[in-house]
């Protein structure tokens, strides 16, 4: 035992005599104890002190804190796209045409026997009572309907909303549009730049959208008032939620929203190409006989994972929304976009209606065929829906409201997937009175009367041929009612150049190693 000892000390000598740590050396060479316990306890506190700074070190490392800086007008800006809905998702130009009424008795004349015992009064209950509910059961049907047929037949159509248009003075199109249905604007529709014009404005000016739309905003008393009843007969022998909605088209836009009245005009989604419209927050509401001008200011974020804010690199997760059907669940058409946290709550939140129900809610965008939704009605049951069909409905209406409980705390679960890199538009907006009375007779010459005159049909994959299905004639629209029916709308850059907010990690792993070597020598190396 004394051999090895002895070993280990010889060793440690001779490391101490040509060790340049002087600590080392101090212990072992000096002759007297207090000197060497001196040395011995000042070795020590070096060592714990290096350990300290070591783990200091790695702390910040890890810890990845970052520093941000924006940079103005510093990268090259895109136009976005941009999603036109109406806020009445039933055209109510077409709703004064007699064929309109003629094709609802055809395709959707058949849903007079659903929810007919919850369209009944009951006992005691008070007119106010009974309207409330009443209107919540034709909403019902109406999301049937929608499910079920094909509502594109009595929505806006891009040829008609579209009157004008010019991308950075250049001539565009409805080819330029694509269409996306929701549940609650039923048809909007999504401007998508030619990849062959250019991408920014003439004489250095940022990329601009002009565009004149028809509104399909006529007014009429009776579309205002709240009563969904019109006469005093109908109180005691009120029709059926059908009946309404065939003859009393006005009040089905109402239901439709809610029973929230909306002004007259259009809903704009400012959006990346990546994205699905109606996830996004950042939007316009037009109204309408107004011309508004959009001033856009991009910022390109790109974000550092941190501790208390996770983040992915897009895209993460591509997710196929249905961008549009028809002719029941034969034909959908879908598009894949980046997933953002809103897209992983739907989710999350289809995923509990499926569960629990077997089926998917179209309150949410959905990725799967119509009849796989709960309110998916087939044909052969539009006269008399079966029990199963009523199951699914209820239990949708149940556990979706329970999915939209639980929406904050599925924002919480999901902040992680958030984008690094992703752009906001930034919209300020200014509108105005238009069109002045100076003008309405060139508008209505060069505008309005070619429709008039060549007539508009269906979308192309619709497969019909009304051509003189909607007629922008009396008593659509007349020449004193024009300007209550349009809106000029023109959406720019401020500048071809975007602004650039980045952050950065303050501490990289190279100044890390560095300063590992020099704390180290620091202590290690320390001598008095």
């Amino acid at each position: 035992m004394r051999a090895r000892l002895r070993t280990v000390t010889g060793a440690a000598q001779e490391v101490a005599g040509i060790t340049r740590t002087h600590g080392l050396l101090h212990i072992f060479l000096s002759r007297g104890t207090a000197r060497r316990l001196f040395w011995l306890l000042l070795f020590v506190a070096a060592l714990i002190g290096c350990t300290v700074h070591l783990a200091k070190l790695v702390q910040k490392f890890t810890d990845r804190s970052v520093e941000s800086q924006l940079k103005l007008r510093s990268e090259r800006a895109q136009f976005p796209d941009i999603t036109i809905c109406n806020f009445k998702p039933m055209s109510l130009c077409l709703s004064m045409n007699r064929q309109y009424y003629n094709y609802l008795n055809k395709y959707w004349g058949n849903f007079d026997n659903w929810f007919q015992e919850d369209t009944k009064k009951r006992p005691q209950e008070s007119d106010e009572s009974y309207q409330n509910r009443i209107e919540k059961v034709c909403k019902k049907l109406l999301d049937v309907i929608w499910v079920s047929g094909d509502t594109r037949d009595i929505s806006h159509l891009d040829k008609t909303m579209l009157l004008s248009c010019r991308y950075n003075r250049e001539p565009c199109s409805h080819r330029n549009f694509s269409l996306v249905q929701t549940s609650r604007f039923w048809s909007c529709y999504t401007f998508h730049p030619d990849p062959g014009q250019s991408s920014s404005g003439s004489g250095g000016r940022g990329a601009e959208l002009d565009m004149v739309l028809f509104t399909d905003g006529y007014t009429d008393s009776s579309y205002h008032s709240r009563n969904i009843f019109q006469t005093e007969r109908e109180k005691y022998n009120p029709p059926s939620c059908m009946s309404r909605i065939l003859y009393k088209s006005r009040s089905a836009n109402r239901l439709l929203q809610n029973n929230q009245p909306q002004s007259i005009g259009l809903r704009l989604f400012i959006h990346d190409a990546k994205s699905y419209p109606m996830s996004q927050t950042e939007f316009v509401d037009v109204a309408s006989a107004t011309s508004t001008s959009i001033k856009l200011r991009p910022v390109h974020n790109r974000l550092k994972s941190t501790s208390s804010r996770s983040c992915s690199e897009p895209p993460i997760e591509t997710i196929n929304y249905v961008r549009h059907f028809s002719n029941a669940s034969l034909n959908v058409v879908t598009k894949a976009y980046s997933k953002s946290v809103s897209d992983f709550v739907v989710e999350a939140q289809q995923s509990i209606l499926h569960s629990n129900c077997g089926c998917y809610s179209h309150l949410l965008p959905f990725s799967v065929n119509t009849s796989d939704l709960c309110y998916f009605a087939p044909p052969q049951e539009w006269i008399t829906p079966s029990d199963a069909v009523l199951k699914r409905i209820d239990c949708h209406d149940h556990w979706f409201q329970h999915a939209q409980r639980k929406s904050e705390e599925l924002a919480k679960e999901f902040q992680h997937r958030m984008w690094c890199q992703f752009t906001q538009q930034r919209p300020w907006q200014q509108s105005r009175r238009w069109p002045p009375f100076s003008a309405i007779q060139e508008i209505w010459e060069n505008l309005m009367v070619p429709q008039v005159t060549h007539g508009v049909e269906f979308l192309p994959e619709d497969g019909k041929a009304y051509e003189d299905y909607i007629n922008f004639g009396t008593p659509c629209v007349r020449h004193s009612e024009l300007a209550e029916n349009m809106a000029a709308v023109s959406i720019s850059l401020q500048s071809p150049a975007a602004d650039v907010y980045e952050e950065m990690y303050r501490y990289h792993w190279t100044e890390a190693l560095s300063e590992v070597g020099g704390t180290l020598g620091l202590w290690l190396g320390i001598s008095v």
